[in-house]
C-alpha cells in the first residue's frame, strides 16, 4: 500500500490549554477531516499520523491529554476501501499492526487520558475511544458501535480485549457480536447505561457550552471524582458469557460467519492476556478471517449497498416530473403504509380512497395514528406527527384525486381487479400522472394493456415490514418510459428507499427467488419429509429464518398466491404443493406453533392435519430425498442458482448484482453470507448448474 493510493483526509492538531482552575497544561488533540462528508476514516496513513503527533507530546510538561473529534465524527471506522486492498494483496497484516501500535501509545500514557467522543464513533473510531481512561460523549444521534462482524471480520483494534475489561464479557459480546451481526449500534444513552462511556454531556459539540462541561468534567476527574471504569466479572461470569456466546453463535451460522466465531474466542482469552499478547493474537485470526470468502463476500455486500444507497443504478437520463401530491387507492394496512411512507419522505399531501366509506375513515385514522405513534416513541415531536397527520386525507370525491401526480394501488393481488381499478381512475387523473402500482407478483404489462396512456404505468413494489425494508423494486412495463421511470426512481430516493430497475416478469426478483426455495421444500414435504428435518436441512446457509418460519411470517395464502402464479409462467421449474395448498384453503394463518402455544408436533395441529391428508398426492420429485443429509440443501442451491441463471438470461435485472442487493434488502439475506450469487459460487452450485460462476463479487 502507498500513501498515494490512500491517502489521509484526517487532519491532527496539537494544543495546549490550560483548564479552568488549574495551573498546568493539558495536551489537546484535535482531530478533524478534509473528506467533504466530514467523517474521520482512519487509513495507514493517518494512522501514522496520530502515532507521530501522540509520541510527540512531552507528557512530563502537561497534566491530561485529551481527544477530540470534530462536530460529525470522533472516527467513522477504519478505511474499508484499503482493507478490501489489502484482502487482494494479502497486507493485512502489517495494517492492522500499525493501528495497535498507534492507540497502544495512548494507552500508555502516563497522565489521565480522556476521548471526547463529539458525534458518530464506530469500529476504528470506538476503539481510538476505548484506548482512552475516559470516555465523555454527547447526547443526540451519535452512533457507538464496533460493527466489524457484520462486515466479516471482526474489531482489529484492540476492542475485543478492552471492551470486556470495561464493561463485562456479556455486555461486550453483545455489543461486538450479536448487536453487530444485526447492524445495530448504540445511542449515547445505552453507551452509558452498560459503562461503555462514563458521561453523556447535553451541549453540543463547538459551542462554549460543550467547552464547559467537558472542562469541568475533566477537572472533576483530575482532582479525583471520577475513576475509571473496569469490569467486576469474576472468572466464571466471563467463561459463562464467552460458552453462551459460542452455542449461541453455531446455532445462528453454523461456522459459516468466521469473524464473530474469531471475536468470542480473542474475548474468551482476554480474560488472562495481556493487551499486548491480545493483540499479537487479534493481528494473527484478523490477517486469517479477513482472507475468507465469508470477509470477501461480506465486504462485498456492504460495498455494493453504499454504493447504491449512494446512487441507484440504471436510472434512465429522462425528465423528471414534479409530485406535488399523491394519491393511494384503498384504505387497508398496506395502503396506510404507503400513505405514511410517502407523506413523510416526500412531505407531500396523500389522499386516500376505498369503495367504502366507513372502511376509507377507519385507514386515514388509522394512519394518522401512525405517526403519533412515532411521536410517542420519541421518533418525531407531537408537532411534527400532527402536520404529517394533517397531509392524510379521504377523497370525497373522484374529484379529489383529479390534480394528483403519483397514483399508488394498494388492492387485493388479483390481476382483474387492479385492472378495473386502473380502468376506473384513469378518465379522473391528468394525462401526466403517474399510475403505480404496488403488485409482488403480477404482471405489470398485463395490468396497463387497457389504458389509453399504458406509458406512465410502473411497478412500485414497496416490500413489508415497509417501515424497515429499505428495498423498492421499480418494474418496467413494456410501455413504461424513461420520464416515469426516472420520476419513480426520484421519489424513491425521498422515501429513503434504494431501488432497483426491474424487468416486467413473473414475481420480479425477491419473491421469484425465494418461490424457487420454496418449491424444493413443498417436495420434500410432500414426499413425506419429517418437517422439522426439512426446515432446518438449510441451516449451513445461515438464513435468518428457516424456511417455515419465513413462511409464517409472509404468510401462506400469499405464497401460494406467489406459487400460482410462477407456475403459470414457468410450470417447468416451478410445481405445486398439495400441502401448502391445503393450508392456504384452510385459512391458516401459521404453520409453525406460536410462542406459548404446544403442539405434538412440530407444525400446529391444523398444518399436521393438512399434510397427513395430502400426502402422497404428490410423488417425490426424482431427485428426492426428505430432505436429510444435505441432499435437499444440494437440490435448493442448484435450484437457486438455475433460477438466477434464467433471470439473468431473460434481462430480469442488468446484473447478479441486482440480483443480490435485492436479497440483502429484501429478503433480509445474511451480510456475512455477502449476497446470494457469491454464495452460490462458494458452495459449487453456479458451476454445477451453469458451467461458471456468477462472479459478482469479482466485478
Amino acid at each position: 500500500m502507498t500513501e498515494s493510493k490512500f491517502p489521509s483526509t484526517v487532519t491532527i492538531t496539537v494544543d495546549y490549554p490550560v483548564l479552568p482552575g488549574r495551573e498546568r497544561p493539558i495536551a489537546l488533540v484535535s482531530l478533524d477531516s478534509t473528506a467533504s462528508n466530514g467523517l474521520i476514516i482512519w487509513g495507514s496513513e493517518a494512522v501514522q499520523q496520530l502515532r507521530r503527533d501522540l509520541t510527540a507530546i512531552d507528557t512530563s510538561a502537561v497534566e491530561a491529554v485529551v481527544v477530540t473529534g470534530n462536530t460529525k465524527s470522533f472516527g467513522a471506522g477504519a478505511n474499508l476501501k484499503e482493507i478490501r486492498y489489502a484482502q487482494l494483496q494479502d497486507a493485512s497484516e502489517d495494517y492492522v499492526w500499525a493501528g495497535h501500535e498507534t492507540f497502544a501509545v495512548l494507552a500508555d500514557m502516563p497522565v489521565p487520558t480522556f476521548s471526547l467522543v463529539t458525534g458518530m464513533a464506530l469500529g476504528g473510531g470506538m476503539e481510538l475511544a476505548l484506548h482512552s481512561d475516559y470516555r465523555l460523549v454527547t447526547s443526540g444521534k451519535a452512533q457507538l458501535g464496533l460493527p466489524e462482524c457484520h462486515l466479516g471480520f471482526f474489531p482489529g483494534w484492540g476492542g475485543v480485549y478492552l471492551l470486556p475489561h470495561l464493561v463485562g464479557a456479556k455486555a461486550a459480546l453483545d455489543v461486538i457480536v450479536t448487536d453487530s451481526m444485526r447492524g445495530r449500534n448504540l445511542k449515547p444513552q445505552q453507551a452509558l447505561e452498560i459503562g461503555m462511556v462514563d458521561a453523556v454531556l447535553d451541549a453540543a459539540p463547538g459551542t462554549p457550552e460543550w467547552d464547559q462541561q467537558w472542562q469541568q468534567w475533566v477537572v472533576e476527574a483530575l482532582e479525583g471524582q471520577h475513576e475509571p471504569r473496569k469490569t467486576s466479572d469474576d472468572h466464571a461470569a466471563w467463561q459463562e458469557a464467552v460458552d453462551a456466546a459460542r452455542a449461541k453463535a453455531e446455532r445462528a451460522w453454523h461456522g459459516a460467519a468466521p469473524g464473530p466465531v474469531a471475536a468470542i474466542d480473542l474475548v474468551g482469552r482476554a480474560r488472562t492476556d495481556s493487551r499486548h499478547a491480545n493483540a499479537a493474537a487479534a493481528v494473527q485470526l484478523f490477517s486469517t478471517v479477513v482472507q475468507s470468502d465469508a470477509a470477501k463476500a461480506s465486504l462485498y455486500a456492504f460495498e455494493l449497498v453504499t454504493a447504491r444507497r449512494r446512487e441507484a443504478a440504471n436510472v434512465p437520463d429522462a425528465p423528471v416530473r414534479p409530485i406535488r401530491k399523491a394519491a393511494v387507492i384503498g384504505a387497508g394496512l398496506m395502503a396506510g403504509q404507503l400513505a405514511s411512507l410517502i407523506a413523510q419522505g416526500a412531505q407531500i399531501p396523500v389522499v386516500m380512497t376505498d369503495l367504502d366509506d366507513e372502511r376509507l375513515a377507519t385507514g386515514v385514522q388509522r394512519t394518522r395514528d401512525r405517526f403519533t405513534a412515532q411521536a410517542e416513541k420519541g421518533r418525531m415531536s407531537p408537532e411534527q406527527a400532527e402536520k404529517l397527520g394533517s397531509l392524510i386525507t379521504g377523497a370525497k370525491s373522484p374529484e379529489d384525486l383529479a390534480d394528483a401526480d403519483f397514483v399508488i394501488e394498494a388492492v387485493f393481488e388479483e390481476l382483474e381487479v387492479k385492472k378495473k381499478v386502473f380502468a376506473q381512475w384513469e378518465p379522473v387523473l391528468r394525462d401526466d400522472a403517474i399510475l403505480a402500482t404496488n403488485t409482488s407478483s403480477l404482471s405489470v404489462t398485463a395490468m396497463g394493456e387497457d389504458l389509453k396512456h399504458p406509458e406512465r404505468l410502473v411497478g412500485f413494489h414497496v416490500f413489508n415490514p415497509v417501515e424497515v425494508t429499505p428495498l423498492l423494486e421499480i418494474v418496467a412495463a413494456e410501455s413504461t418510459d424513461d420520464s416515469t421511470l426516472a420520476t419513480a426512481f426520484d421519489l424513491a430516493a425521498k422515501l429513503r428507499r434504494i431501488a432497483v430497475l426491474v424487468k416486467d416478469a413473473p414475481s420480479f426478483v425477491v419473491n421469484r427467488v425465494l418461490t424457487r426455495m420454496y418449491d424444493e421444500i413443498g417436495r420434500a414435504i410432500d414426499a413425506g419429509g419429517d418437517p422439522k428435518t426439512v426446515d432446518h436441512a438449510l441451516a449451513p446457509m445461515g438464513l435468518p429464518m428457516t424456511p417455515l418460519q419465513l413462511l409464517d411470517f409472509v404468510g401462506p395464502a400469499v405464497l401460494v398466491h406467489i406459487t400460482h402464479t410462477m407456475h403459470d409462467a414457468y410450470p417447468d421449474r416451478f410445481t405445486l404443493s398439495p400441502w401448502l395448498d391445503a393450508v392456504a384453503e384452510a385459512g391458516l394463518s401459521n404453520v409453525l406453533p406460536k410462542r406459548g402455544e404446544e403442539s405434538d408436533t412440530y407444525l400446529t395441529p391444523q398444518a399436521d392435519q393438512a399434510r397427513e391428508r395430502t400426502q402422497g398426492e404428490r410423488a417425490a420429485s426424482s431427485t428426492g430425498d426428505d430432505g436429510a443429509n444435505g441432499q435437499l440443501l444440494t437440490r435448493v442451491q442448484d435450484a437457486l442458482a438455475d433460477e438466477i441463471g434464467h433471470m439473468l438470461d431473460e434481462g430480469v435485472v442488468a446484473s447478479a448484482r441486482d440480483v443480490d442487493l435485492c436479497m440483502i434488502l429484501g429478503a433480509n439475506y445474511p451480510f456475512h453470507l455477502g449476497g446470494i450469487t457469491p454464495y452460490l459460487d462458494r458452495c459449487g452450485a453456479s458451476e454445477r448448474v451453469r458451467g461458471q460462476r456468477f462472479d459478482a463479487a469479482q466485478n
